[in-house]
């Protein structure tokens, strides 16, 4: 009687410079180096890891791009903490993939720019309360520029994240924010007195924000937001397109 064969599964090892990635990311996340700390030499690191010198690099450069590692000049590097830009370029690029459209964005944006409001309400700074001033300043001076006014109103949402200081807010919402700018450009160019509310809408926020009243500035900024969706349906643009790529509505 034939001796049954034993049948092994296939391995499926990941490449080499993906694991030296990892294993460096391991030891930075655990805390054995912290931010600032130098990186060993490429040649340090294949010794240690087995490996050859194009497997350490690609390795590096992978976490040069996630933001792991800061190039301090041609030769050195050291472990860095990734930024708020960062993180969001790489959560972004996952939204585009998914061609997420605009009304998901728009109904996340109504749970999370309300919140973000009442809770800034609370948190808010001199600094911040200055810095949304001069946002308003520039928006009123800029009615008839769309992309600055697109640029303005992007930039009022993030300081008025800024003013949670909580940093798991801001990297939550980063992303989704980054998402919006074509759909903000679409309405600020199709609708000629978007630029008009917006300020007048801005306005409201700010002074509920200086008052420190947590609910009128989660009031004012639900107002904002569905008008801005009215704006969107003003434009003549499908709510179900992908966010990136506002197209006309069927028969708009």
């Amino acid at each position: 009687m034939a001796e049954e064969q034993v049948v092994f599964e296939r391995l499926n090892l990941a490449p080499t410079y993906k694991v030296v990635a990892q294993k460096i990311t391991e030891m930075i996340l655990s805390g054995a180096m912290r931010a600032g700390s130098p990186l060993p030499t490429e040649q340090l690191l294949c010794e240690q890891f087995g490996v050859n010198r194009s497997s350490v690099r690609e390795g590096i450069r992978l976490l040069e791009e996630t933001g792991l590692l800061r190039r301090v000049n041609a030769r050195r590097l050291v472990v860095s903490r990734p930024t708020t830009a960062e993180l969001g370029d790489q959560m972004q690029r996952g939204l585009m993939l998914n061609e997420v459209t605009f009304f998901e964005l728009w109904e996340t944006a109504m749970v999370m720019e309300p919140r973000t409001a009442g809770l800034a309400a609370v948190h808010l700074q001199d600094a911040d309360i200055a810095a949304l001033d001069e946002n308003l300043r520039a928006t009123e001076a800029s009615l008839n520029d769309p992309r600055a006014l697109t640029e303005l109103d992007i930039e009022f949402h993030a300081l008025v994240a800024r003013g949670v200081h909580n940093r798991v807010w801001q990297l939550t919402r980063e992303p989704m924010a980054r998402m919006f700018y074509p759909a903000f450009e679409a309405v600020m160019t199709h609708v000629p007195e978007s630029g008009a509310r917006l300020l007048k809408a801005h306005r409201s926020v700010v002074q509920a924000l200086k008052a420190g009243d947590s609910q009128v500035s989660a009031d004012c900024m639900e107002k904002h937001i569905k008008d801005f969706k009215r704006g969107f349906e003003r434009a003549g643009l499908d709510i179900n397109s992908p966010a990136l790529r506002p197209t006309p509505r069927a028969g708009g």
